[in-house]
């Protein structure tokens, strides 16, 4: 542009000074005129570009603020997206309840930590699985996303029971709703549970709480009416025994009559026992003492019948004390040693272990080989008048758990 501009001036001054030859055609100088006006307009157009270069340079360092600012933005949204992300993730995994939520198809996007915590399944061996695959065939449809999904409803406070990683069996209370976007498009499904397992117990220590209370109640009342009776008939029959002769054959009867006066006023004194609270007076014992008195007294009970029942000790060398009722002690271990040598009808072995713990506390493991129980039978074991054996009274393990 310099260059052309200086040949411009050239020009005119040589035109001006009638430099050029005057030999040359008017058809010459009209061309130069023309080169002239070129040299002229091109000179223009060059100012022109010039400035509209520089309102575009001026334009792109605008557009690069603005950028700037949008990137600044951009980077501030998905600061605060990644925020939220990580609030919301935190509360999913801090929160007490069990979180699922599936897609479409019914496959696993988000397993919190309590639902690791209550199914024992790790959230990474979940995520990405069908819901049905973690929970096996055994769960109803009925009562999972896929209900939901395809009857387009939500499932509200609900129960079920679920297997964990170890086969157990967990109930649970549970909600299912539909996750649904910005249009109403459903986009999966998510479920809230927890685990019912504590509560169950809580309901059942409130139930045994509500029999053995409405057993006192029905003890006080009935001990007084049944042992009046029941002493007078130990009496009469105390005083026919002894006017009988020794061989007259009435006698067996009558000590029949005196062994169920006996039975029954042990089955009243258990069950006073049972209904009523309990004042230990401990002190200081030593364990292994205190069981081998009641083996010693089982094993004289064993001896006077025909079943073969082998008795394993397993003590430590070293003294075990515990601050403890000797008594009541006594009468738990005899309880539970009973119920296990019953548990042998064609005979077998009872162990007892004794092992030290940790906090200056102690164990004792009992195992017979026994034919066992049922589940239903497992669940109401220590609650009174619950029983395997048909002439059982259902008390014993009753005394078990209260001195427990």
């Amino acid at each position: 542009m310099k260059r052309a501009f200086i040949l411009k001036i050239n020009f005119e001054e040589n035109m001006a000074k009638s430099i050029i030859p005057n030999e040359i055609a008017s058809k010459d100088a009209s061309q130069i005129h023309n080169l002239i006006q070129v040299f002229e307009y091109f000179n223009k157009a060059t100012d022109e570009f010039k400035l509209a270069y520089h309102k575009l340079e001026k334009r792109a360092a605008e557009l690069d603020l603005e950028l700037d600012r949008k990137n600044k933005d951009l980077l501030a949204s998905l600061t605060e997206v990644k925020r939220l992300k990580n609030y919301q993730a935190s509360i999913l995994e801090e929160v007490s309840a069990g979180v699922i939520c599936t897609n479409t198809e019914g496959k696993v996007t988000i397993f919190n930590r309590a639902a690791e915590q209550i199914t024992g399944i790790q959230s990474s061996k979940a995520v990405g699985k069908n819901y049905l695959d973690i929970f096996g065939d055994t769960l109803s449809l009925e009562k999972s996303p896929y209900a939901v999904l395809n009857a387009n409803k939500n499932i509200q406070n609900d129960e079920k029971e679920i297997r964990n990683q170890n086969n157990e069996v967990v109930p649970i209370k549970f909600s299912i709703s539909l996750i649904k976007g910005d249009r109403g498009e459903i986009l999966g499904a998510v479920e809230l549970f927890e685990d019912l397992t504590e509560i169950r117990k809580l309901q059942k220590e409130i139930q045994h709480t509500r029999t053995m209370s409405a057993l006192g109640e029905m003890a006080a009342n009935v001990t007084h009416e049944i042992r009046n009776p029941l002493g007078a008939i130990g009496g009469f029959a105390a005083l026919l025994e002894r006017d009988l002769a020794p061989e007259d054959p009435r006698q067996r009867l009558v000590k029949k009559i005196i062994e169920g006066v006996g039975k029954l006023d042990k089955i009243i004194g258990n069950l006073l026992f049972v209904s009523r609270e309990i004042q230990p007076q401990t002190r200081k014992v030593p364990i292994k003492w205190v069981i081998n008195d009641v083996l010693e007294f089982l094993l004289s009970e064993l001896q006077q019948t025909e079943v073969d029942i082998r008795i394993q000790t397993r003590f430590p060398r070293y003294k075990i004390e515990a601050q403890l009722d000797p008594q009541l002690f006594q009468q738990m271990l005899i309880h539970l040693l009973k119920n296990g040598i019953q548990a042998m009808p064609d005979g077998g072995t009872l162990s007892i272990h004794l092992q030290k713990t940790r906090h200056n506390t102690f164990r004792i493991i009992i195992i017979d080989s026994g034919v066992g129980m049922s589940g239903d039978i497992s669940e109401k074991l220590f609650f009174p008048f619950v029983s395997t054996k048909p002439k059982g009274a259902g008390l014993g393990l009753a005394i078990v758990r209260k001195i427990v």
